[in-house]
């Protein structure tokens, strides 16, 4: 290989090139967050009820054949469940080999399949809890402005909306805050009793037909057949005043009904600096870069809020994760470019040496670049996590290509053959670094493979990153060092470097020198030295303790009011207020 590499030149240089590339590219395809998404291994089930009922009835009738059902899927370690007045409860816990996403479609099909048995007055859905939804909900927005909230809420609807969702990255907006059109069903109670005709029935009836297909034929192409469906949506208020709601009668729901087009009953307010304003909350797609979304974002609002700001709108940014992550991306660069600069100092301070600096160096932006076509291979996306592990990671890549060169200088000093010093000292070096490679992969190597899912998480993003940069480092020890050194220098005078020229008079060698021969002469003392200063680090290290960091800055906080139960809005609004 590494006569190889001197022999063709351009070859190797087209190989690291075009993997840098490629790395260039892959980088340009990461994720960008602030945290990588953790996975948690269970599912909830959670009943609710259109009234309320007693613990005891929810148990029975929900809960207990909820837990039947449930109980016969692979793969549980444990369940529980909980019951209050209107909403029941069950955590479904999974061994830690189970696919998750597997286990989801499961359940989640095995609730449906018990809930046509259910009362009507029962709600069962199936609720996954990971953090990949509140990381790619990246922004909140609050628009606020004067004439109360319907008004604000409605020029939010008219044009903020469709120019935040036009925005190329956003999944979609969650507008919360004012008061919601919606379509009232008032029942005639002495109407409805006449015909036996409940509301639980009636609701059952609106989302069946909003549901339903009709089957209207065949559609043909070549050698395939498609089946045509029908689904009808409700348009108008008199579709819904329309719906048969006996069909033996046949009474229709006008009959024992009044519909009308109004507003929700409001049950949340919102201000920003004492004004009323409307919450939007934006959810960013599974592919878009998150800091680039956000000044996308930010030039938009800025945009909007020129225009609107003659209607007294006003749009405030509430929360940003981005420039959170943008900070904390910001540091960690900033620690890294320190980190490198002292890399070169010290590397200065030993070679004196421009070209042989330069050469070092140069396989930092080549292993950084070419790692990352590892984490996209891997799915790893660029979080906190993986930048401190490329991090960590540059300062044992500099390792490889440190010692192959300080050898290959070495043979170059005896005024051997620039070809014959070149391959010489690489062959001569080549086992121990791939050793002390190999040694350091496996430190992090159980963690990529790890069963638990949150060493899994947690782990395999440093751990990707750390070994899939190692590798690049070694395999540019072993190939891109030797070729450009065999390219830059010719025959180096002896007096060009300082690894030969080490003076003996020196206090620093001189102490040296006096340790290590004081080792050699008592080496029972000096294993037991290092012993007894083993045993000495492990009890100052247990005596350290585990702690988690107490003073945290920050720039905003949260206050939380807890009201007696059954509070209303407006009390609950006077006590804030």
């Amino acid at each position: 290989m590494i006569r190889f590499a001197i022999n063709r030149k351009t070859s190797i240089s087209m190989l690291f090139l075009g993997l840098s590339l490629l790395g260039a590219i892959s980088y340009k395809h990461l994720r960008l967050e602030l945290v990588p998404d953790v996975e948690f291994p269970f599912l909830i089930v959670q009943v609710t009820s259109l009234r309320e009922v007693n613990p005891e009835y929810m148990e029975r009738q929900a809960i207990i054949p909820l837990e039947g059902v449930i109980g016969t899927l692979e793969g549980i370690s444990s369940m529980e469940s909980s019951a209050e007045q209107r909403r029941g409860t069950i955590y479904v816990y999974f061994n830690r080999s189970v696919n998750l996403e597997y286990a989801y479609l499961k359940l989640y099909e095995r609730v449906r399949e018990l809930i046509p048995s259910l009362s009507e007055e029962f709600t069962v859905r199936v609720v996954k809890i990971d953090t990949e939804r509140l990381s790619n909900m990246f922004m909140r927005l609050q628009v606020r402005g004067s004439g109360g909230l319907e008004r604000v809420r409605a020029v939010v609807e008219k044009y903020i909306l469709q120019e935040l969702e036009s925005i190329d990255g956003i999944s979609h907006v969650e507008l919360t805050g004012g008061r919601e059109k919606a379509v009232e069903i008032i029942v005639d109670n002495e109407a409805a009793q006449a015909y036996n005709i409940t509301p639980a029935r009636i609701r059952s009836l609106i989302r069946a037909n909003t549901s339903r297909k009709t089957f209207v034929g065949y559609a043909y192409e070549k050698d395939k057949h498609y089946f045509v469906n029908l689904k009808s949506d409700y348009t108008e208020v008199s579709d819904l005043e329309n719906i048969v709601v006996d069909p033996e009668t046949p009474v229709l729901l006008k009959d024992i009904a009044t519909v009308t087009f109004g507003l929700k009953e409001e049950t949340s307010l919102s201000r920003v600096n004492g004004k009323d304003a409307v919450t939007l909350q934006l959810v960013r797609g599974a592919n878009a870069n998150l800091i680039e979304l956000s000044h996308i974002v930010r030039e938009t609002i800025e945009r909007l809020n020129r225009e609107l700001g003659y209607q007294d709108i006003e749009i405030v940014i509430q929360n940003d994760t981005a420039e959170q992550m943008e900070r904390n991306i910001d540091l960690i660069m900033e620690l890294a470019l320190v980190g490198g600069l002292l890399a070169v100092l010290v590397l200065w301070f030993f070679l004196r040496n421009v070209h042989l600096v330069l050469i070092v160096l140069l396989s930092i932006p080549v292993s950084i670049l070419i790692s990352f076509n590892f984490f996209y291979a891997f799915g790893i996306t660029l979080n906190s996590l993986t930048l401190v592990g490329m991090v960590l990671a540059v300062g044992m890549l500099l390792d490889n290509s440190v010692v192959v060169l300080e050898n290959i200088y070495r043979h170059i000093s005896l005024n051997k053959d620039r070809t014959a010093a070149v391959i010489q000292g690489t062959r001569e070096v080549w086992r121990s670094i791939l050793a002390a490679t190999l040694t350091t992969i496996t430190v992090f190597l159980p963690f990529v493979f790890s069963s638990d899912y949150l060493i899994k998480t947690i782990g395999r993003h440093i751990s990707v990153s750390i070994i899939s940069t190692l590798l690049v480092s070694l395999f540019a020890a072993l190939g891109l060092i030797p070729m450009i050194t065999h390219s830059m220098l010719g025959r180096v005078k002896q007096k060009q470097g300082s690894f030969n020229r080490v003076s003996q008079k020196n206090r620093l060698v001189q102490v040296y020198t006096l340790f290590l021969k004081s080792a050699m002469r008592f080496p029972a003392r000096t294993v037991a030295a290092v012993v007894a200063a083993f045993f000495l680090s492990l009890v100052l290290c247990m005596a350290l303790g585990l702690d988690v960091p107490r003073e945290v800055e920050l720039k905003e906080f949260n206050l939380y009011v807890s009201l007696p139960r059954g509070s209303t809005l407006e009390h609950t609004d006077e006590v804030v207020s």
